[in-house]
């Protein structure tokens, strides 16, 4: 099971740090961290507090932790930022990672990791798994800590936009306004624009590096006039490099699991499978050929996520 603070079986490749003036056990960090200078240091043995110059081992603690926050997302969800409980409208809660974001995030941090283009696609047959708050989340840490480009998130309606929105208010420690399109975040000087399927505003004169399209299941037909403007508002504006994260996610229609069923056990591949599916349903979501007239060829090849079979996270 994995285990936000020790880093077990946590997203992304990671190495073993094993500091006792830092955890009396071994902790996992991401590789990123075991080039950083303060890293080689204490591996060398330096006390922590001299890398930190810190006067207590709680204050060189505290500089260690905000150091991880940089590399390590799973981390700073579990002890930075808080959700609405889904089970409890009123209670406030950390964002532990589930298994099924972990999943999600430990393939796109490693594909981060390996410099790989891609726009991901994720396909799951029921709600509440928390991967749209969870990819919003992931976002804002990329903004901050990451390589602070402006982002963009559409969905069906107000209702799913406000609980992310209030989130990131929450993160930021600020009052929200319900007719903002966007939420600066001061400390990357990035915004964060937001917008509904039935008005996704241009963005003109911005360059994007993160785009979440969410609940694209309740979209319409994509060949109307909504769904165009909904895919080249936002990804006209794409930078493409593989810092770029572009993710189109949504629950599969009912009648569109028959078919999964139907495939399931014929030995097909799942992306041949979805490109069988691309004519047997309207839902934009499959239909890599009507997304990729909105966007670049040269940003590369869709990488389809399918949450409705988990496999087991490696240690």
């Amino acid at each position: 099971m994995q285990n936000h603070y020790s880093g077990y079986r946590a997203p992304g490749f990671r190495f073993r740090f094993n500091i006792r003036s830092i955890s009396h056990r071994a902790i996992f960090l991401p590789i990123e961290m075991k080039s950083l200078p303060e890293i080689q240091r204490m591996l060398k043995g330096e006390s922590i507090l001299a890398v930190f110059n810190a006067s207590t081992i709680m204050e060189a603690r505290k500089a260690f932790h905000n150091l991880r926050y940089n590399y390590d997302f799973a981390f700073w969800a579990a002890r930075e930022y808080y959700i609405r409980d889904i089970m409890d409208a009123d209670n406030i809660i950390p964002l532990i990672l589930n298994d099924y974001q972990s999943y999600f995030i430990d393939i796109i941090q490693k594909r981060y990791f390996n410099r790989i283009f891609g726009r991901y696609i994720i396909t799951k047959s029921f709600g509440k798994v928390g991967v749209t708050t969870c990819v919003h989340a992931y976002i804002l840490w990329l903004q901050i800590y990451k390589c602070w480009n402006h982002s963009y998130l559409c969905t069906n309606s107000e209702i799913a936009i406000n609980p992310l929105k209030t989130n990131l208010c929450r993160y930021l420690k600020r009052e929200i306004t319900p007719p903002e399109k966007y939420i600066y975040l001061p400390k990357a000087d990035r915004r964060a624009f937001f917008n509904t399927y039935r008005s996704p505003d241009y963005i003109r004169g911005i360059n994007l590096g993160y785009v979440h399209y969410a609940d694209m299941s309740r979209w319409r037909d994509p060949e109307n006039r909504f769904s165009s403007r909904v895919y080249k508002a936002a990804t006209s504006a794409v930078l493409l490099s593989h810092d770029t994260l572009v993710v189109l996610e949504g629950n599969i229609p009912m009648e569109d699991r028959l078919q999964i069923q139907k495939y399931k056990t014929s030995g097909i591949p799942y992306n041949e499978r979805l490109d069988r599916l691309s004519h047997l349903t309207i839902n934009p979501y499959f239909l890599s050929q009507v997304i990729s007239n909105y966007v670049p060829d040269s940003f590369g090849i869709n990488f389809h996520i399918n949450l409705n079979h988990l496999p087991t996270l490696d240690p």
